[in-house]
């Protein structure tokens, strides 16, 4: 008995240190996240799953890590387990609201680099669907089309890897001077090459080529080891005379790694002058820095008084944001403005460039794309306010960023970590080939003509639907058959009808694509207008027109039938008819011919009192000369076969 209970003593200390062991490896791996030593943090998490110990919080993030990195294959493999962890438990009773929008949106962007769409559409479409305000859940539905959209903005660029990439980053092109600045994290420019926790690179320097003429890269050199510290500087800028500069370095407090209250280095934007000596001194944290969040990325306007930035300050609208800042001519600078909603997301919209025309591009993950960030292109004056994805192939299932551009070359340079670079992060030229497309002009021409003869149709009414059945044109064909609509071409069908008196109405999709933006088409018009010698009477199904014995007065039924006659005659004003009547072969020959010219005259006359012109109706009587059977005179037939001859003809003369 003192046995037993000593083994099991002793099973229970070994759960008991099991447990501490799990819990300690547990919280060692959350340290490493909230610290952002990612690299780290991965190493441990797996180890927990691999130890079956994972939890909805481990996959949800080992996700991050990922993601976060830019990882995002791997980043969808343990998303995708986080939800299948939020589906068990809700399928035992367990209410999960750990699983908010943004592991939503970050599962949807990383199922993007997977190419699988609908998944990654579907899944933001169930946060719009929870009623949580998410602009970038309303963006999909209010843009389903959106790969669309971006395919018509899609090849437009050729794009280069510059043959200098390195295995690491590099990423954040500049120009100054006949140099290309940019910023890496390759490990030989550094002897003490000292890495992040991050991603476990070394950190980042601004480097340099000499651009060339013929377009070849010598190995990049240090742009400026006065600007260079022990952290990462990136993303720079230069004002338009080369004396200044505007770069992104973590926060330095008196050559010291500077914190905020929560523990974490921040990213600011600094400011160095060229001396006479052609050194960057003065080298200055700007006044709206904060040691509390990260402002980073600089980009200058055209005539170099506004700066713009991305931040995370608090006030934004996601996870950065962009801003403006005026520069005075002093130096200082005037209060940060955020571009507010039309340009930032809750997500990552960072990275910004103007261009000399005044276009905002930027990346964002919070904007409809292709997958991770992609750079967008935006109007900052007039009245489009339209945020344009680039399309391929500068953007792709990775991430694209750091883009800039000379509008007077159409020669710029960006970077991506897509499959298929040199390193982590890679450079690429490219060359703009047509320009961004803010607004496809395309247009139709119509000729409308009659199918049987091939004339011209004139006044023939045209209406133009869009997709989404709006009335979008409503016009006439001109004296020739013709009429000229503009319409937009980004690969869009039309629903076009056309309508005109007398003939059958038409109704054709034609779609004017990009690649063909002006259409002519001719559509045919088919007659409804009855033919010469076709009989009204059984067109319009009539039943026979009787009149008092031997007399031309029409009965009130007979009445009833003309009226479909006379409403068939006004709906087609065009033909003329002529009323002929008929008798049998009963009585002399010359009262048959009389008796149905009376009753032709009176039915013509009947026609004409309810508003028929005149000259559109003419009678005739045949009497008995134009029998339908065998029932002539002396022949003895039925009362019905006599009935058969006794009979009213409405004939088409003129159409």
């Amino acid at each position: 008995m003192k046995i037993s209970i000593k083994i099991i003593l002793i099973i229970c200390l070994m759960n008991t240190l099991i447990l501490s062991s799990q819990e300690s490896e547990l919280k060692r791996a959350h340290s490493e996240y909230e610290n952002f030593a990612y690299a780290d943090a991965i190493s441990a998490y797996e180890k927990i799953i691999k130890k079956g110990n994972a939890s909805l919080e481990v996959y949800q993030k080992l996700g991050d890590c990922y993601f976060f990195n830019s990882e995002l294959k791997d980043a969808a493999k343990w998303y995708l387990k986080m939800m299948e962890e939020k589906k068990e438990l809700e399928k035992n009773g367990t209410e999960v609201n750990e699983v908010t929008a943004g592991y939503y949106f970050r599962t949807s962007q990383s199922l993007k680099f997977l190419k699988r769409y609908k998944e990654a559409d579907s899944l933001m479409i169930k946060v719009k669907e929870s009623n949580i305000a998410d602009s970038r859940a309303k963006r999909l539905i209010d843009n389903p089309d959106y790969l669309e959209k971006i395919s018509l903005q899609s090849g437009r660029y050729t794009i280069e890897n510059l043959p200098r990439n390195s295995i690491y980053v590099d990423f954040a092109p500049a120009i100054y001077k006949n140099k290309l600045v940019f910023s890496s994290a390759r490990g030989t420019v550094k002897s003490n090459a000292k890495k992040n926790r991050w991603t476990q690179q070394p950190y980042l320097d601004l480097l340099s080529y000499t651009l060339k003429e013929s377009g070849d890269f010598d190995y990049p050199e240090h742009f400026s080891k006065d600007l260079n510290s022990r952290l990462h500087e990136s993303t720079s800028t230069f004002t338009k005379d080369g004396n200044t500069i505007y770069f992104t370095r973590n926060n330095l407090i008196n050559s010291k790694f500077g914190k905020d209250s929560s523990g974490v280095n921040r990213l600011k934007i600094y400011r160095a002058q060229l001396n006479n000596k052609s050194k960057w001194d003065s080298i200055e944290d700007l006044s709206f820095n904060n040691n509390e969040y990260s402002v980073a990325h600089p980009a200058l306007s055209p005539d170099g008084t506004k700066l713009y930035f991305a931040s995370d300050m608090p006030g934004g609208y996601g996870m950065s944001d962009l801003y403006v800042i005026g520069i005075n001519q002093d130096g200082s600078f005037t209060t940060p403005k955020n571009l507010g909603p039309t340009i930032n997301t809750e997500g990552r919209d960072t990275f910004p460039f103007i261009s000399e025309s005044g276009t905002l591009y930027f990346s964002s993950d919070g904007h409809l794309g292709l997958g991770g960030l992609d750079i967008f292109a935006a109007k900052l004056e007039g009245n489009d306010k339209t945020v344009y994805n680039v399309g391929k192939p500068i953007n792709s299932i990775a991430d694209d960023v750091t883009f800039i551009f000379d509008e007077n070359t159409r020669k710029g340079y960006f970077a991506s970590n897509r499959p298929g670079g040199r390193g982590n992060d890679d450079i690429y030229s490219f060359m703009e080939t047509t320009p961004l497309i803010t607004k496809c002009e395309g247009s139709l021409k119509t000729i409308i003509i009659e199918k049987k003869s091939g004339s011209i149709l004139e006044n023939a009414d045209i209406e133009v639907r869009d997709g989404t059945k709006a009335i979008i044109f409503k016009g006439k064909t001109d004296p020739k058959g013709k009429v000229v609509m503009n319409l937009d071409c980004g690969d869009k069908t039309y629903e076009i009808t056309i309508k005109k008196e007398g003939f059958d109405p038409v109704i054709k999709n034609i779609t004017i694509k990009r690649d063909t933006p002006s259409r002519s088409e001719s559509i045919e018009l088919k007659s409804n207008v009855p033919e010469k010698g076709l009989d009204l009477a059984k067109l319009l199904n009539l039943k026979p027109i009787y009149f008092a014995s031997n007399k031309a007065l029409i009965l009130n039924e007979s009445a009833k039938e003309l009226d479909k006659v006379i409403a068939y005659l006004k709906e087609y004003p065009s033909i003329k008819i002529e009323i002929g009547s008929h008798t049998d072969s009963k009585g002399s020959d010359s009262y048959n011919m009389k008796l149905s010219q009376r009753r032709a005259t009176s039915t013509a006359n009947y026609v004409v009192s309810k508003g028929i012109d005149p000259s559109r109706v003419k009678s005739r009587g045949y009497g008995e000369t134009v029998l339908i059977n065998r029932c002539g005179n002396g022949v003895r037939c039925s009362k019905e076969e006599h009935s058969q001859n006794r009979r009213s003809e409405f004939i088409v003369i003129e159409n």
